[in-house]
């Protein structure tokens, strides 16, 4: 996903869609898109397999470091111990 991408979609400049989104969201673009991969990074830990490194990719994080720092940052503990702490809590 690209902001800039999204905003030549519908035909206007990155800041005057930048401004858009968040007066129709009330959250910018970035931290909306971050909250949605995370979200999604979630969903995956809890009911799949797959390693973190897929994972990563398929939320848009093409190096792990980066998703787990952001992961860590946005949950407060890293995608290891999320799916620990699911899967023992299930």
């Amino acid at each position: 996903f690209s902001a800039y991408e999204a905003a030549g979609h519908f035909e206007m400049t990155l800041p005057a869609f930048s401004k858009y989104f968040k007066d129709q969201t009330g959250q910018n673009v970035m931290d909306y898109t971050i909250h949605l991969r995370m979200e999604r990074a979630k969903e995956l830990l809890r009911t799949t397999a797959l390693p973190l490194k897929e994972i990563s990719e398929a939320v848009g994080y093409y190096n792990i470091s980066s998703f787990t720092r952001r992961f860590k940052l946005n949950q407060g503990i890293t995608p290891s111990e999320y799916r620990k702490v699911v899967v023992r809590d299930r």
